[in-house]
């Protein structure tokens, strides 16, 4: 999963073990079967705020770990050596094989290390992924989503979950990358909380009801502003609808009513109109296109470029050199999404 990291955590002290991950992750309790012979403990860590991937091995003939409930973040382990396992209440003792298994933040588990197993444990904001949650099912306020220790619903989601964590290893050993740029690391979080989301069993569940009636054009109008006002800030749908004064679900079917694209697609085109504009007043000498893409929270360059192209016309690079006086100007642009 990459080039190693210098470890945070390296000790043959079981007690040190103990106090030095419950500040990373949470209280709990660790104990050797079979004595603490040929017991290592080694972490290292990357990531940023809402979501940060540790490779850990702990040595030794059999490690059990019981947490406190995680209460504030859900942990996925993969298994990169050895082999791991979860027991829970509802699903008993589970084996992780080459999958990962996906704890939430409420249940109580019991994690084991056989044969100095080496993992990588994703750890994602919980708050951070019920409002992706929300966003993406529509719901008007977050809600606890609850994982089962089961595997993936198909081996196309799995492997979805697997691109979006090695995207995420990625972007946080490159320079610039997530640490660079907030909005960056905000959008790769969102494409990590839903890969896993479409990826595990849980209580993710069906959409709601569609809502019914109209709504007034004006509530269209306050969502555009409060995106044209606030594109360069993490927002997402539930923001967008509380400032139109709608559900999640009507806000929606507000912009399909008035034939506007979704509020999403309105959002990462503004983004894009903002990218282009930044891009016309910079120079070769003091930016580069991939900052300026970063900046607003496209990481990915080649398709960054294929979208400037499309609403401007130009590419990136030519607009950075000033070779974009051909190009659609950004009122031209605005009016490609009306």
């Amino acid at each position: 999963m990459g080039a190693a990291v210098k470890p945070e955590v390296d000790t043959h002290d079981p007690d040190e073990a103990r106090s030095r991950l419950s500040d990373v992750y949470c209280p709990h309790r660790l104990d050797l079967v079979g004595g603490s012979r040929g017991f290592v403990c080694r972490q290292s860590s990357r990531g940023f705020a809402k979501v940060r991937l540790f490779d850990l091995v702990y040595g030794g003939a059999e490690v059990r770990v019981d947490p406190v409930p995680f209460d504030d973040f859900v942990l996925v382990t993969r298994p990169l050596k050895g082999r791991f396992a979860v027991r829970s209440a509802a699903d008993g003792l589970v084996g992780a094989g080459s999958g990962a298994l996906v704890m939430d933040a409420y249940g109580s588990y019991q994690l084991r290390w056989y044969e100095d197993a080496e993992v990588l444990n994703t750890v994602l904001d919980r708050d951070g992924l019920e409002r992706v949650a929300a966003e993406l099912r529509g719901w008007d306020e977050p809600r606890p989503v609850r994982f089962g220790l089961g595997a993936p619903v198909s081996a196309a989601a799995a492997r979805r979950w697997d691109t979006a964590t090695r995207l995420l290893l990625d972007e946080s050993r490159a320079a610039g990358g997530m640490a660079g740029s907030p909005l960056l690391a905000a959008q790769l979080f969102r494409l990590a909380a839903t890969a896993l989301l479409e990826a595990y069993p849980s209580t993710f569940g069906a959409d709601d009801p569609a809502p019914a009636g109209q709504v007034s054009p004006a509530a269209v109008r306050r969502a555009e502003a409060f995106i044209e006002l606030n594109a360069g800030d993490d927002i997402g749908l539930l923001e967008i609808a509380a400032a139109a004064r709608l559900s999640v679900r009507g806000l929606q079917a507000a912009f399909a009513r008035a034939g506007r694209p979704s509020p999403v697609a309105y959002l990462r085109e503004t983004r894009l109109r903002r990218a282009h504009a930044e891009l016309r007043e910079r120079s070769p000498e003091d930016t580069t296109v991939a900052a300026v893409a970063a900046r607003w929270g496209f990481g990915n360059a080649g398709r960054f470029s294929v979208e400037h192209r499309r609403l401007f016309g130009c590419s990136p690079a030519e607009t950075l050199r000033g070779g974009s006086a051909g190009s659609r100007t950004p009122g031209d642009a605005e009016r490609t999404l009306r």
